[in-house]
C-alpha cells in the first residue's frame, strides 16, 4: 500500500483541489483501500458525534432511562449505513450516468470521486451531528459540489460542457437520497421510541 496522509489529502482537497484530484488520478489506491482508509474514519468520527448528541438529547430533555443508551445507538447505526449508503448509491448514479455524460466509465473511479467530493460533508457532520440546532454548519458542506466539479474531468475525464447537467443530476439525487433516509430514521425512531419524536 502506498504511503498515505488523511490529514494531508483532507488539507489538499479543501485548498488545492486541482492539483490534488491529479495526485488520486496518479495513485494505484483501490476503491476498497481508500473507503477503508479514508472514509471510514471520517464517518466513525461522525457516528461518535451523532451518539453524543443523541445522548445528551435523550438525558437532558428526555430524561427516561430506558432510552438512555438504545436510542443514540440507533442514531450512531443508522448514521454509518446512511453514509455508506450514500456513497454506494451515488457511486452507482456517478458511474451508470457516466456514459451518458461522454465520461470514462470506470467504478472504482467513480466511487473515489464520491468519497473523496463527501469529504466537507463528512468533518461538519463532526460538529452538525451534537446537536439538531447545529445544522446550519452544514451549509459549507456546498463545497463538495466544487470538489465534484472539479474532480469530475481529471478521474472521469468528463468534459467542460457535460458537467453542469451531471453535477446537478448527482447533487438532486444525493439529496433525495438524504432526505428520504432521514424520514425513514424519524418513522424508525417514532416506532421504537413513542414520543421521542
Amino acid at each position: 500500500m502506498e504511503n498515505y496522509n488523511s490529514r494531508g489529502r483532507i488539507r489538499n482537497l479543501l485548498l488545492f483541489p486541482r492539483w490534488e484530484w491529479k495526485t488520486i488520478n496518479l495513485e494505484k489506491r483501490t476503491l476498497k483501500e481508500t473507503f477503508i482508509s479514508y472514509a471510514l474514519p471520517l464517518i466513525l468520527l461522525g457516528a461518535v458525534s451523532k451518539f453524543l448528541g443523541s445522548f445528551l438529547y435523550v438525558r437532558n430533555v428526555l430524561d427516561i432511562d430506558a432510552y438512555r443508551f438504545s436510542l443514540p445507538l440507533i442514531h450512531a447505526g443508522y448514521f454509518i449505513f446512511l453514509q455508506v449508503l450514500t456513497i454506494m448509491i451515488t457511486t452507482v448514479f456517478v458511474y451508470g450516468l457516466s456514459g451518458s455524460f461522454l465520461s470514462v466509465k470506470d467504478y472504482s473511479k467513480s466511487g473515489k470521486v464520491v468519497i473523496y467530493s463527501y469529504t466537507p460533508v463528512y468533518l461538519l457532520f463532526i460538529i452538525a451531528n451534537l446537536h439538531s440546532s447545529l445544522d446550519f454548519i452544514m451549509l459549507p458542506g456546498f463545497y463538495s459540489i466544487v470538489l465534484l466539479w472539479t474532480g469530475l474531468p481529471v478521474l472521469l475525464q468528463t468534459p467542460t460542457n457535460k458537467l453542469p447537467a451531471y453535477v446537478i443530476i448527482l447533487v438532486i439525487s444525493v439529496f433525495g437520497i438524504q432526505y428520504i433516509s432521514e424520514l425513514l430514521l424519524k418513522l424508525l425512531t417514532t416506532l421504537i421510541f413513542p414520543g421521542v419524536v
